[in-house]
């Protein structure tokens, strides 16, 4: 054997969050991932980066080298029957993350004076 793995019949996912770019196989029986099913491998392989609650966008390159996004398994399907090499660049959608912080409490009561009343 000469150290070089045998992908014939792989997929390689090469996914991006930020600095990290892990290679991921994917053999023959899991090629008809779904989207859901991505995320979750998304969020299994960035643990403690992806959290599950944290809104994602997912795109892929391209033979053109542009960003193409995914939006759902159909999407997926075409993007894997494009290439073998399947580069993924993740994006984390950070509206969606102040929005999920806890909320300050609501505010107490008004402080102001009515136009029409008088202070003594």
């Amino acid at each position: 054997m000469n150290g070089q793995l045998n992908l014939s019949g792989k997929l390689i996912m090469k996914a991006q969050l930020g600095e990290d770019i892990p290679q991921i196989p994917i053999h023959n029986e899991d090629i008809n991932i779904t989207y859901d099913e991505l995320v979750l491998m998304m969020q299994r392989v960035f643990r403690g980066k992806l959290l599950s609650n944290v809104e994602v966008t997912i795109k892929y390159n391209d033979k053109d080298d542009d960003l193409i996004t995914i939006f759902d398994s159909s999407d997926l399907s075409f993007a894997i029957q494009c290439s073998r090499t399947l580069k993924l660049t993740l994006f984390v959608n950070v509206n969606h993350l102040l929005d999920s912080l806890e909320s300050p409490g609501e505010p107490g009561p008004s402080t102001s004076i009515p136009e029409n009343d008088t202070l003594i």
